[in-house]
């Protein structure tokens, strides 16, 4: 809603919808994105270099051993487990991250959540939705700095496009307007422009 306002668009019940968007935590679509060439050969490669999973003890075993506390269970355990993590990211791939970092991002999370098992039995169920949760919230990070990233973009060509205006319609070319008055022109808080005027290096 942001980005629109700052490209000129109004929105009918936009204050309704801004609402009952922070009423509750943003879904992250899990559609599935299809791996690019350069991340299909990432991947071979990737999973080429991990061991095979039966190169692994029964994994019911190093769960028991990892309620005990036991720091070999958790390699073991983070060994098994980094071939599925790399399936989950596939699975979750987004077109705003690359997959090598997802997959790293997905293995973050295996070794956080082994980590942080406690005392509690847990299960492979269990280990598998804490490295989806861990995907899903990377994803949306993600998606949060793009679009940050998008309504600064329209920020700074909205600015620039309203001063390169109102300094071609003052007849010496020198610019004659306050910030104050940008403010009122563009709807947007002066602390706002003077941040983005930093930006465009225009601050002076």
């Amino acid at each position: 809603l942001q980005y629109l306002k700052l490209k000129g668009i109004s929105i009918e019940g936009a204050e309704e919808i801004s609402a009952a968007s922070q009423a509750g935590p943003e879904e992250v679509s899990e559609e599935k994105v299809p791996l690019t060439a350069e991340e299909e050969a990432y991947l071979k490669e990737y999973l080429e270099s991990l061991p095979g999973e039966e190169d692994f003890p029964e994994s019911g075993r190093l769960f028991e051993e990892l309620r005990s506390g036991s720091a070999d269970a958790v390699q073991s355990l983070a060994a098994c487990y980094m071939r599925a993590a790399a399936r989950l990211a596939v699975e979750m791939n987004t077109e705003d991250i690359f997959i090598g970092d997802l997959i790293q991002e997905a293995n973050v999370s295996l070794v956080q959540a082994l980590g942080a098992a406690g005392e509690i039995l847990r299960s492979e169920e269990w280990l598998l939705e804490q490295i989806r949760e861990g995907i899903r919230k990377a994803c949306k990070e993600q998606s949060q700095r793009k679009f940050e990233d998008d309504s600064l973009v329209a920020r700074v060509e909205k600015l620039e496009s309203a001063v390169r205006e109102l300094s071609e319609d003052e007849e010496d070319g020198e610019s004659a307007f306050s910030v104050g008055e940008l403010a009122v022109i563009l709807d947007m808080d002066v602390e706002e422009i003077r941040d983005t005027l930093r930006l465009t290096g225009d601050d002076k």
